[in-house]
């Protein structure tokens, strides 16, 4: 028995026998395999060589296929929309300019907190600027401060809420998990009963068939015997 049967078909492309509709559901193209291994029965590849060799026909076979065009069926892509005074856009345009260019340094003058230095010192707009930018750090510092006492008084009550909800979630997914293995084990118990229930029939159909191929070879032998006996014999011409 081969583990791989490629089903057959006519110059057509349209099967040349009937399947049945179980079958024809899950073969949908003339190129389909159809993967017909009884791993429960047939013990070759338990053989080295044999795994070596199945193991080299794989590696050939995957350095010459050539894979389809999955997603020729799926509708194009959109073209992309982005609206022009957004900071996006100007990223996009960037890129498309130079696709080498790195994007500007994050400035982080603006976080610094301190009062103009030299000729800035005698300038009312840099004071107003650094007066902004001290009061947007005392935001971000009552912020902060507001979150920690937030944090003190709920965070315990809140994580242990959330941890509750990952159990919960835990015991679902093991749940699930479980249900799935039982499903594989019976898929395989039953995959495994159907085919040692057939395995002597099996066994038996193979003696036959080789017996039945002795038969024949030996046939054809005593016919190519009998043609060699029934060709008339050639005179032996003497050459002088």
């Amino acid at each position: 028995r081969m583990a791989l049967q490629v089903v057959a078909v006519n110059g057509s492309g349209q099967q040349s026998e009937p399947l049945p509709m179980s079958l024809a559901r899950i073969i949908e193209s003339k190129n389909q395999v159809l993967v017909d291994a009884l791993p429960y029965i047939d013990k070759e590849y338990d053989d080295p060589q044999v795994r070596d060799m199945v193991d080299n026909m794989v590696e050939d076979e995957m350095n010459q296929f050539e894979p389809e065009d999955y997603v020729a069926s799926l509708p194009p892509v959109p073209p992309v929309s982005i609206p022009s005074d957004s900071l996006l856009r100007q990223e996009w345009d960037r890129i498309a300019a130079d696709p080498e260019s790195k994007m500007r340094p994050i400035d982080m003058a603006r976080y610094d907190v301190g009062p103009p230095q030299g000729s800035d010192a005698a300038d009312p707009n840099k004071w107003e600027e650094a007066l902004s930018r001290t009061q947007t750090q005392l935001e971000y510092t009552s912020q902060r401060a507001a979150n920690a006492e937030l944090l003190a008084q709920y965070g315990v009550n809140a994580w242990r809420a959330y941890n509750s909800g990952l159990d919960d979630t835990l015991v679902l997914h093991k749940a699930e998990l479980e249900r799935r293995r039982v499903q594989v084990v019976e898929v395989n118990r039953k995959r495994m009963a159907e085919q040692l229930s057939v395995e002597s029939k099996l066994r038996r159909l193979e003696e036959r068939y080789a017996l039945q191929l002795n038969k024949n070879m030996r046939l054809e032998a005593l016919c190519f015997a009998l043609e060699q006996e029934s060709k008339p014999a050639e005179p032996n011409v003497k050459q002088e």
